[in-house]
């Protein structure tokens, strides 16, 4: 695939029409905002006690009514002077100041990663704090979890699952009764594994719809490179929860993705579709067709297209939410530990602002007019989230050694992430920003909705933003096939 350089010319502010200068401020404002909205955020993370049943008793994913949680109980010995207030921004002029203070009962400093704390120490970048809030996934998906485990098999000579039928493949509640506080470690010794079949679950609901998805090639001195606009849409063919059949199909295939170039005129056209089957070994590869402008027919790609590269991006197919693979495809899956980071769970309620087209306006969530240029922008707000640690190591013909991603603890929703090259060194750095969505149908998500996808060796940075939807309406299993890849790139 190839790739097209945008003019600089193209980001200069456009002029603004339908509003006037204060207005433009207070919808911005609103819009742009990282705090709860009363006509957006999920209801029970306004004062509705979790269910235990999915989220442990008491529950220790954020504030659920406004006011501090048992876990955030200060050690013993801590005073109140040395709690960090909320809103502080953690930078590397007070990094040294904050690191040993507390926030929602834990160190500081123990919140954040190493390789954060290098960003932070020498990259620039700035971490605005704020409360942790519960955020609900769709309780049909977590009653489906419960409802279906007993059900599910794993074979720990495999590593493959069977008889899933909807929700997550494990409990994580399950999960976090074999691990140990104090060593870190599970009895499970599959436990990485179990994870990450949960991760490639229908987390988004039955279908995922990036809209207006944008890539912007940012280099860490000079800025803004060029865009790409792509639209992409991916559709669940097993564990639907949106009110129709759970499965479509023969039960063969797991999901039907299609990603195609929109803009500029010169990469228009160009995309894949993608089938990924039903197979907990992973042998049977994904069917990927690219579509080729220059013969305008779509061809068959190698089996090992899920570890190459999105277009001219440095995100790999692989790289898709972090971790798109199933674990079969890795060596193997280890589950590193458990701890609590700052991660973005709230980003602003709009992430691609199309009223001002092809500006730097136009995605508010990306700090790109200050070096490094592709870190999260200054009002973007991050909070205490308890995380799996899981690391994998790929197959050898994989461009990585190492993959390492940070998920939630009840639920797998991925919030940062590491690659390293073929020599143990730290290459790639994955930042997620998420927030809450409610679909067409009511179903409650949580989405990612802007990725920043760094490679430290480049300096360089393909961070895409998307106002992704949940189970758009109207939306069949004909609507996401070659024929659409076809009649898009056309």
């Amino acid at each position: 695939m190839t790739t097209s350089v945008v003019s600089m010319g193209l980001f200069v502010a456009a002029p603004l029409t339908a509003t006037a200068a204060g207005d433009k401020a207070e919808v911005d404002a609103r819009i742009y905002a990282t705090d709860r909205d009363a006509g957006y955020v999920q209801p029970t993370a306004w004062g509705e006690k979790p269910n235990p049943l999915y989220y442990g008793d008491p529950p220790k994913a954020g504030r659920w009514d406004g006011t501090p949680q048992p876990s955030e109980t200060l050690p013993a010995g801590v005073t109140e002077a040395q709690v960090m207030k909320a809103g502080t921004v953690i930078s590397a002029e007070n990094f040294d100041k904050v690191k040993d203070m507390y926030f929602e009962g834990k160190r500081v400093g123990d919140m954040i990663t190493e390789n954060t704390e290098w960003m932070i120490r020498e990259k620039g970048l700035k971490i605005n704090t704020r409360h942790s809030e519960f955020i609900e996934m769709d309780p049909k998906y977590m009653q489906a979890t419960i409802d279906g485990k007993s059900k599910v098999t794993f074979d720990p000579a495999t590593r493959e699952v069977g008889n899933w039928t909807a929700g997550m493949f494990f409990d994580p509640q399950d999960i976090l009764k074999t691990f140990d506080e104090k060593t870190q470690t599970s009895s499970d010794p599959h436990a990485g594994d179990k994870l990450i079949w949960n991760l490639r679950s229908p987390t988004y609901g039955a279908t995922m719809d990036l809209r207006h998805i944008s890539w912007v090639f940012l280099d860490a001195h000079e800025g803004i490179e060029r865009i790409q606009r792509w639209w992409a849409r991916r559709y669940y063919m097993e564990g639907r929860l949106d009110g129709g059949p759970v499965s479509e199909g023969d039960g063969t295939i797991m999901q039907k993705t299609v990603l195609v170039a929109i803009y500029p005129q010169d990469i228009k056209g160009i995309g894949i579709f993608s089938t990924r089957y039903n197979d907990p070994s992973a042998k049977t590869p994904d069917d990927v067709f690219a579509y080729l402008k220059s013969v305008r027919r779509a061809r068959r790609l190698s089996g090992n297209a899920w570890m190459d590269p999105i277009g001219g991006t440095v995100q790999l197919y692989d790289d898709w939410d972090i971790w798109d693979a199933v674990p079969t495809k890795y060596k193997d899956v280890t589950l590193k530990g458990k701890r609590w980071m700052f991660a973005i769970a709230h980003a602003p309620l709009m992430t691609v602002d199309l009223r001002y087209k092809n500006t730097r306006e136009e995605f508010p969530a990306v700090d790109m007019d200050n070096p490094p240029h592709f870190f999260p922008a200054p009002q973007v707000q991050w909070e205490p989230r308890e995380v799996w640690h899981i690391e994998g190591t790929p197959p050898d013909e994989h461009p990585y050694s190492k993959k390492v991603v940070y998920m939630e603890v009840d639920y797998p929703r991925p919030y940062q992430g590491e690659a390293y090259d073929k020599n143990g060194k730290f290459w790639k750095t994955f930042i997620f920003q998420n927030r809450a969505d409610i679909g067409d149908d009511g179903y409650k998500a949580i989405m990612p909705v802007v990725g920043h996808i760094i490679d430290w060796k480049a300096e360089f940075s393909t961070t895409w933003s998307s106002n992704m939807k949940a189970n758009p309406e109207g939306v069949e299993e004909q609507d996401v096939s070659l024929k659409t890849l076809i009649a898009l790139a056309r």
